[in-house]
């Protein structure tokens, strides 16, 4: 599997993974593994739309999607 480095990539990744949990060809153990690591990435996603926002209402420059520092600088 090639690197995921999108959203997009990372939805259709997860359809897939349906895809086959559905077909049959994908173990249902690691599909739970993958929907919980899925939700962590979701809450990142929603919690940098979130800031993002927060910033724009206050008139200051929102970061890039993917480069808010997280080490408080």
């Amino acid at each position: 599997m090639a690197k995921i480095t999108t959203s997009g990539e990372l939805r259709e990744f997860l359809c897939s993974a349906i895809n086959n949990v559905a077909n049959g060809t994908f173990d249902i153990q690691k599909a739970r593994e993958v929907t919980k690591l899925a939700a962590q990435v979701n809450e990142s996603f929603y919690s940098e739309i979130k800031i993002a926002k927060f910033k724009s209402d206050t008139g200051k420059e929102a970061n890039k999607l993917g480069s808010l520092p997280i080490n408080g600088d």
